[in-house]
């Protein structure tokens, strides 16, 4: 057994730390603190239409939408008692993303001593990329705790606390397959640690994991019969700096950052604004985890690091072979590991001058980030509320509505049931240089004195916004709307076409 191991776990760690108790109660705090304030976005709105089908309808729709269903399966459960108010979906994340907060404290305390805990106890209750998933309908968060649970059993293996990898360590496996398809990489990057760490103890891990390899197969197949190859959207350029953008997530959530449409509209550009900030993070993260990687005992660092390489970098080496999109979400199988790392440079480098501003620094920067997230938990994206209430004042109930792009049809069947909408040009067909007049010229007035054509997620449909600009040219403008995530024309025809 690793002697260094040995040495950091001597105090006495069997009794609960009451100290866990305050950042604990601060996650719940902030979980809760305008949960329900933003309309569901996009990907909400499909975890609603989902759990509102009938119980196989939905596990066909979630599988071959590229999901698993066990969140989905554990939801429906829930609003079945709850209800499917905004504030019921999101708070069954609620308590996985809180309980994260205690088990990355656990995994910290194993590896390096009830002082490392405490300081992941709190920087997991600040944290922006726990907050943002845990106040989200979605499944990350279920994800997220499973994951940790995961770390947290074989941290306890590797530094002798426990004499195997038991049932559960399976169970969690399966719970953890059944959720997410990255956790296979969780997975599968803990064979060769397990195997450089404890190939002496073979036989005390070997058929857990062995086992839950099996799963991995069975799952990867099940993804290449089952599912449709549509997993996340194509950003120009963005594979570039997908890792670093990974985890520049997990240290500040999605607020200092570009959102999706910046992305699709300007690529790389987009994240020029942010790179000042994130070049000063960035010395900061690397002194802390330096400062980690001397303090922690060598098993310890091992894990941590590599779970780290193992879940972050073959998503994105994946990503420039197969149609497979990045997103700092997909980080979340390794969160814990990132959190217990930053609080281990954290704690040793508070004791030094140079280090207590590093430390102050990215406190700082958390704190900035998970506020900034609660000042605006839509984050930028449509205005539903904003577009709903135009609507009600200017347009009647039975006035036919054009709009764009196939995945605002989503959001506009769920919120706006009772109207009438076709997609402008149809979903099969993207605007280009090459035909944008052609689409602009038989823009479809259909003899009405005018036209509402509502604009959003265009990157789909016109990824070069060129469509509005064609139209506002051609046809008079009797009014409309600019909001946030939203354009809504109101477009006069040209006398030849009021007759049509």
């Amino acid at each position: 057994m690793h002697n260094a191991m040995r040495s950091v776990l001597t105090k006495n760690q069997s009794k609960f730390d009451l100290w866990l108790v305050a950042p604990i109660l601060t996650a719940v705090l902030l979980h809760l603190f305008r949960l329900d304030s933003a309309p569901l976005w996009f990907d909400e709105t499909l975890t609603a239409n989902w759990i509102a089908a009938p119980w196989n309808e939905m596990l066909g729709v979630v599988l071959t939408d590229n999901h698993l269903p066990l969140y989905f399966m554990l939801l429906k459960a829930w609003a079945s008692v709850a209800g499917d108010s905004v504030y019921a979906l999101r708070f069954f994340s609620v308590p996985f993303s809180c309980a994260t907060v205690l088990i990355v404290a656990f995994v910290a305390a194993t590896l390096s001593g009830r002082t490392v805990g405490r300081w992941a106890a709190w920087l997991a209750a600040i944290s922006p990329y726990l907050l943002h998933h845990g106040q989200e309908a979605r499944m990350y968060s279920l994800l997220g705790f499973l994951a940790t649970i995961n770390v947290w059993l074989v941290a306890r293996f590797v530094s002798g606390k426990a004499k195997q990898l038991e049932t559960w360590f399976l169970a969690v496996n399966v719970a953890m397959l059944a959720t997410h398809y990255y956790a296979i990489f969780l997975i599968a990057v803990e064979l060769p640690i397990l195997f450089f760490l404890e190939r002496k103890r073979f036989r005390a891990w070997a058929p857990a994991l062995a086992a839950s390899c099996v799963l991995f197969v069975m799952l990867v197949l099940a993804a290449k019969y089952l599912a449709t190859p549509h997993a996340g959207g194509d950003y120009e350029g963005i594979k570039l700096i997908g890792l670093p953008g990974m985890v520049w997530g997990m240290l500040t959530g999605y607020t200092l950052m570009p959102s999706s449409s910046d992305f699709h509209d300007r690529g790389l550009v987009a994240i020029l604004p942010y790179l000042p900030v994130a070049a000063a993070a960035l010395v900061a993260l690397l002194v802390s985890c330096w400062a980690a990687l001397q303090s922690l005992p060598r098993p310890a660092w091992i894990l941590l690091l590599g779970v780290l390489l193992g879940t972050l970098a073959p998503p994105l080496a994946m990503s420039f072979f197969f149609d497979i999109g990045i997103n700092p979400r997909y980080a979340m199988t390794s969160v814990a590991c990132f959190i217990v790392l930053l609080a281990a440079g954290l704690s040793h480098l508070v004791h030094k001058p140079l280090g207590r501003v590093c430390a102050v620094g990215l406190l700082g920067l958390l704190l900035f980030a998970s506020f900034s997230h609660l000042r605006d938990p839509g984050h930028g994206r449509e205005d539903t509320v904003a577009a709903s209430n135009w609507l009600d004042q200017n347009v009647p109930i039975d006035e036919f509505i054009l709009i764009t792009s196939s995945e605002f049809s989503v959001l506009t069947n769920f919120y706006w049931s009772k109207r009438r909408f076709a997609s402008y040009p149809v979903s099969t067909v993207v605007v280009s240089k090459a035909n944008v007049d052609s689409i602009a010229d038989a823009f479809p007035f259909s003899g009405k004195p005018r036209a509402i054509f509502m604009v959003a997620r265009e990157w789909i449909s016109d990824p070069q916004d060129l469509l509005i600009p064609a139209l506002q040219k051609r046809y008079g403008d009797c009014g409309g709307a600019t909001l946030i995530g939203i354009r809504i024309l109101c477009l006069l025809p040209p006398p030849s076409k009021t007759n049509r």
